[in-house]
């Protein structure tokens, strides 16, 4: 499903225009991006949680020289599913 998709489905579902579904939509995302972006996690309850991982600093090789370098650490999104959901999809 993509995201046109999905918000036809929300649209049916909701009795909602597809122009205020897509905003509302939108809007969810924008949310979620924002508040990642500023270091917080965001729980949905029965659906799951949205938040940061970061990963440490490691050493690497250049491929083509073999030559060891440092890849620096970062930070990246990362979703665990709800018990609830998990037991939903099992």
């Amino acid at each position: 499903m993509n995201k046109s998709e999905l918000i036809k489905t929300m649209a049916n579902l909701s009795n909602a225009s597809q122009v205020d579904t897509k905003r509302a939509l939108n809007a969810l995302l924008s949310n979620v991006q924002q508040a990642l972006s500023e270091g917080e996690k965001v729980y949905l309850p029965q659906f799951g949680t949205f938040e940061l991982r970061y990963h440490l600093p490691k050493q690497g090789r250049n491929p083509q020289t073999g030559e060891l370098l440092e890849i620096d650490g970062y930070n990246q999104p990362s979703f665990k599913v709800s018990p609830v959901l998990k037991k939903i999809m099992s």
